[in-house]
Order: structure tokens, then sequence, then C-alpha cells
């Protein structure tokens, strides 16, 4: 299978995209009306179904990052071709730290109010792992540890930040927080596993 590797998203997908984020965050918002709902279900089928007529096309990698590796477009955090993503939008990448704002949803709500503490610790596992990147060591994460503060609200920005704190060998040990404001919604600690740029490349066929 080819993984082609673009420079830029594809209008047309982050557009899609775009359009499917706000339908999802709509149906979960909306009242009530079997009629109404019923109807829009058709339209959505409809669709749905030029979209599956269209043929299934293989994953688009975004050009190298500053790690020297690759990105899907469909990253279900950050990738803007993926409906599930937020996605996060990068204010600062660098060696020392990264940071990214996000904002999540009434269809990443766990309890009322506030985001699902799944989501709250995918997005912080996310942010730890392109931590590790920008800092010249991509690795995969073997452990993660989140600490919920308190409950983490959806519908204002938040700010998750990660950095590396030490390297012990192929280990590598992280840390980053999630705000809301001033207040510290979520701390995470992880433990990664670093890997050579050579033992995943991209496929070519």
């Amino acid at each position: 299978m080819s993984f082609p590797v673009v420079d830029g998203v594809p209008p047309g997908r982050a557009l899609l995209g775009a359009r499917i984020r706000e339908l999802i965050e709509a149906s979960v918002r909306v009242r009530d009306d079997e009629a109404g709902l019923a109807a829009a279900a058709s339209r959505v089928e409809a669709v749905t179904a030029a979209l599956r007529a269209a043929g299934e096309a293989p994953p688009l990698l975004l050009a190298a990052l500053e790690d020297g590796g690759h990105l899907s477009v469909n990253n279900p955090l950050e990738g803007p071709g993926n409906p599930l993503a937020p996605p996060l939008s990068w204010v600062h990448v660098g060696p020392d730290s990264v940071r990214a704002e996000v904002l999540l949803g009434a269809a990443h709500e766990g309890p009322p109010g506030r985001v699902h503490g799944g989501w709250v610790a995918a997005v912080l596992d996310h942010v730890l792992g392109r931590a590790t990147a920008a800092a010249g060591y991509p690795g995969m994460t073997a452990s993660l540890t989140v600490d919920y503060h308190r409950g983490t609200p959806y519908a204002v920005p938040l700010v998750a930040e990660g950095r590396l704190e030490r390297r012990d060998g192929r280990k590598l040990h992280a840390s980053g927080t999630l705000r809301a404001g001033e207040e510290v919604c979520a701390t995470a600690s992880a433990i990664l596993v670093h890997f050579s740029a050579d033992r995943f490349p991209v496929p070519t066929d």
C-alpha cells in the first residue's frame, strides 16, 4: 500500500473534516425532534453513500516534522482531516517544551459540563509524544499516569504543555499539564521508549 507524503493538508479534506466536526457537535446538542432528526439522518446517509462510492484512499502523511518523522493527516488528535480530532493547534514546538491549544466540545463530554477523562488523557499523551520527538527522541508510550486535579471544562480554550524531563538509555521520561486559563485541570507523567526513524520508515508500496 502506498502512503503519499504531502506538504500540507489538502484543502478539500480539511474543509470536509471541519464541516463534519461541526456536524458532530451540532448532533449532540440538537433538541430531540423525531421528524427533524430522521430527515437529517437521511441526508447524512446520502452524503455518506456518496463518499463511500468515491473509493478508499491510503492515509496521507504530512511532510517531515521537526524530528524527521511523519504525521497522518487523519491523526485523531491533531489531524485536520479527521473529524474526530479537536484538533490541537501548536503554539510552540521546541527542544525544551511544546505547547498546544485545544477547544473540546459537547461531543467530548463525560460528566455534565466537563470533558471525559479519556479525552484529557489522550490529549496529554499526544502532547508528551510530540515533546520527546521535538527534543530529538521520538518514542512510543510505555506507561502514562494522569492526575485529574479538577473537572476539565469544555467549550473554553485549553492549553496543553509537555516536556522531556530526562532520558535513560531508550527510556524517555516526560511530563505535561492541561490548563483552563490559570487553572491546572490535569497533569501527566509518562515513560516512552525511544525508537530510531529507520525502524518506522514511511511505506511506499
